[in-house]
């Protein structure tokens, strides 16, 4: 099993780094050039108001939200295939047994039956000013908690939920910032479970709302788009494909770091 365990952790240390791979040097003064460009094209009150939506949106899904979101997947029954997974890899751990757990923890990477669950949820009514963001919202959480329970983890504990929030910051951070914030990531999923582990928790969602907000900003302002509507269409799958893409990375690898422990 160990030999198994190894061996995907390899693989996924692969991937891992080319996702926080920086740009080639020649390149790089043309990326920071053009982020430049566009922060200062884009209007200080229109990046604190969709801040301050992200940010609202967060506490909103945590507060209230989160019941909603399970209405739109079978938490259950993941939870219970995945103690049927779990027990398969330790009686017969193989490339296939794995493959099943990644299945089930990938069920959420349609953007578009995940839009339509959420929507008929009931979180399309929660507004909150600019109304398509609790959607979004919805169904990013929606994705990130099915994955979490893909792995065999319980997304309703506040420590949780900081990771979750820090890779969802890490997920967009600039690729200067990148090998920094996973290291981040890191450090708290190696220290989340001692008790007197300190986060601010307030501050953590400010700074996914920021990245979340900016990202939208930027990729609208690349494609030369109107900011109305401001987190709908392509925009959309970009973001929630880079973060669920991560967020399935890190959960993965800290399951079978857990499993080559035990």
């Amino acid at each position: 099993m160990r030999d198994i365990i190894g061996k995907e952790l390899e693989r996924l240390q692969k991937r891992e780094e080319k996702f926080l791979a920086e740009t080639k040097k020649e390149k790089q003064g043309m990326v920071q050039e053009w982020t430049d460009r566009i922060e200062k094209k884009i209007p200080a009150k229109l990046k604190d108001t969709l801040d301050a939506a992200f940010y609202k949106a967060f506490y909103l899904i945590f507060e209230k939200g989160t019941a909603v979101v399970e209405k739109s997947f079978k938490g259950e029954e993941m939870a219970l295939e995945f103690r049927v997974n779990d027990f398969r890899l330790a009686q017969s751990p193989t490339r296939r047994s794995l493959r099943k757990m990644d299945r089930l923890a990938g069920k959420s990477k349609t953007l578009n039956s995940a839009i339509t669950t959420v929507e008929g949820a009931g979180l399309g009514i929660l507004g909150i000013g600019l109304p398509d963001i609790p959607v979004f919202m919805g169904m990013l959480m929606k994705g990130i908690y099915e994955t979490a329970v893909g792995y065999g983890f319980d997304y309703t504990k506040e420590k949780e939920r900081v990771l979750i929030l820090r890779m969802i910051y890490t997920a967009l951070a600039p690729e200067e910032e990148r090998r920094q914030a996973d290291q981040w990531v890191e450090d708290w999923i190696s220290h989340m479970e001692d008790p007197d582990a300190a986060y601010n928790f307030d501050e953590e969602v400010r700074e996914a709302a920021s990245a979340l907000s900016f990202s939208m900003l930027t990729a609208k302002f690349v494609q030369g788009l109107p900011v109305v509507g401001v987190v709908g269409g392509v925009t959309n799958l970009v973001t929630y494909r880079r973060i669920i893409g991560y967020v399935a990375l890190k959960y993965k690898k800290r399951y079978l770091r857990k499993k080559r422990e035990e």
